[in-house]
């Protein structure tokens, strides 16, 4: 679940009953990574092995870098990734990362979710799998994990990073909507019977429409507890209540960040309110790109996964480097 719900507040969604009476085993059970993502690496960087999810390294074509929001984990595009790498003529390659106290990433500091901590650990993430990398870099994020992206792209501290990608983030209405997560986090299940359960009330709740990208990526996003009576619940991976001291710091200055970028950036949103008044002024300019979804949830991603994936190639294609030939004098020419 991430950290900034708009869904249920702006659209009144009203919160499910913690439980249903049964879940439906069969509609609402896991599915594997490896039917999404070819491989799964365990990177050492700093105090933290990072989970990450890759596809088409042996590839020679573009990088994606697709980072998760809060509560969520690299699962999250899963089913994005699949429909990038579908084209296997296309040379792509798609990576997705569980950050810091997400997800299967583990290590010492978890509870250090400052932007700068975040940061760090993506470009050395980054940097450790593409050392001295000289293939285009798109570099990807949803609601937090777009400040992430924006802050590293803006350091230029990877190298070729030809383009920068947000999703479902908005300065403006993430400060806005900061005190009223509390409640929303308090409303929530604290725990789930089962695996199948927590997939379902992230169906019927509307926080995920898409049924396969929930089976995909829910069961990241909780994990087994026993209970006093020995019996076991499923509570989430990542508490978000306490990370709360960092939310200011993940979003002030985000639009600034993110327009001054020097790189192209194209911003996907599932409508035009949620953009603020840099933003509209910089997009009138010009300054960026603007994708809308309209039919989409917070979890963009997840719910029209094809449409997102579509979106992220053309992106690349309009502003890949052009690859000019130099001429040789004439004296040079056969």
């Amino acid at each position: 679940m991430d950290l900034r719900q708009h869904i249920f507040k702006a659209r009144n969604i009203p919160l499910p009953p913690l439980e249903s009476a049964a879940d439906d085993a069969e509609q609402f059970t896991p599915l594997e990574w490896s039917s999404y993502f070819e491989s799964r690496q365990e990177l050492v960087v700093g105090d933290t092995t990072f989970n990450v999810y890759c596809s088409g390294l042996s590839n020679t074509g573009p990088i994606f870098v697709l980072h998760h929001g809060a509560g969520h984990s690299g699962l999250t595009f899963g089913l994005v990734a699949r429909h990038i790498l579908s084209n296997r003529s296309s040379g792509f390659t798609v990576v997705a990362p569980d950050a810091r106290d997400h997800g299967n990433t583990a290590g010492a500091n978890q509870e250090d979710l400052s932007l700068e901590r975040l940061v760090d650990d993506f470009v050395g993430v980054i940097q450790s799998m593409f050392p001295n990398n000289t293939r285009d870099m798109v570099l990807v994020g949803h609601s937090m994990g777009g400040a992430v992206v924006a802050h590293a792209a803006a350091s230029k501290r990877l190298g070729n990073v030809t383009g920068l990608i947000l999703i479902d983030i908005v300065e403006g209405s993430a400060m806005d909507s900061l005190s009223s997560i509390p409640t929303f986090i308090h409303a929530r299940p604290k725990s789930f019977t089962s695996v199948e359960s927590a997939i379902k009330w992230h169906i019927e709740s509307g926080a995920i429409q898409s049924t396969e990208s929930a089976r995909l990526s829910v069961p990241t996003l909780i994990v087994p507890t026993t209970r006093e009576d020995g019996s076991i619940a499923w509570t989430w991976r990542t508490q978000l209540l306490p990370t709360e001291k960092y939310w200011h710091g993940w979003y002030s200055g985000l639009s600034k960040t993110f327009i001054s970028a020097p790189t192209a950036k194209l911003l996907v949103l599932a409508g035009t309110d949620r953009l603020d008044k840099e933003l509209l002024i910089a997009q009138m300019q010009g300054r960026f790109q603007l994708e809308l979804l309209p039919a989409a949830g917070h979890t963009i991603q997840e719910d029209l996964p094809n449409r997102v994936g579509d979106a992220l190639v053309s992106f690349w294609r309009r502003n890949q480097r052009a690859n000019i030939p130099v001429r040789r004098p004439d004296s040079q020419l056969p």
